[in-house]
């Protein structure tokens, strides 16, 4: 406090009234998760994975770019559409509010080959297990630019769930099991 400005009330102690980060806690409240959202990570977004074998999965899924929806297929429905289908790993992720998604990442074709954004993307992941990232899209490279954070930022606060809680969350409305399941069947040309 400079020396021209004197307290209005003596002692006041502005710090000592600012709430913490986690202020939840201190109330008694648990913070569920309702809601993981399957995406690439934003633009503007830092973000951090997961490390270990436990907390990604390797999967068939359909990506409807238009609706903005990801589905996980069963194995049952993989000759249906096989192709829309994706081969794709899904990465736990976390951002810098620790809201909870998974990254689907493609992986190689048949051939071993990926192309160039998914390589990149797959790269910016890798990357995020051990520090805090944004991935940009540069059109002009055909790939991903990795921006990574500057300072030293403090560790994701992971929640107490199981990933196949979160697999589960994310998939609750979009597992297709069935050849006849509603979105297949429009796809067929059959609704």
């Amino acid at each position: 406090m400079s020396d021209n400005i004197k307290p209005l009330i003596p002692g006041f102690d502005l710090d000592a009234l600012r709430l913490p980060q986690n202020f939840g806690e201190s109330l008694g409240v648990k913070r569920l998760i309702t809601r993981v959202p399957v995406r690439k990570p934003l633009k503007t977004e830092f973000f951090r994975v997961r490390t270990g074998e436990a907390w990604r999965f390797q999967t068939m899924i359909l990506e409807l770019k238009e609706e903005g929806e990801t589905f996980l297929l069963a194995p049952a429905v993989w000759d249906a559409v096989p192709e829309l289908l994706r081969p794709a790993m899904l990465h736990t992720a976390i951002d810098r509010r620790n809201n909870v998604f998974l990254i689907p990442v493609p992986l190689p074709g048949p051939d071993g080959r990926r192309n160039p954004w998914h390589q990149s993307l797959a790269e910016v992941v890798a990357m995020a297990e051990t520090k805090w990232v944004r991935s940009v899209a540069n059109k002009a490279v055909g790939g991903y630019d990795m921006l990574v954070a500057e300072t030293q930022l403090a560790e994701p606060e992971w929640p107490a769930v199981t990933f196949q809680e979160l697999i589960q969350i994310a998939f609750r409305d979009r597992l297709i099991q069935s050849p006849d399941h509603p979105v297949v069947t429009q796809l067929l040309g059959r609704s």
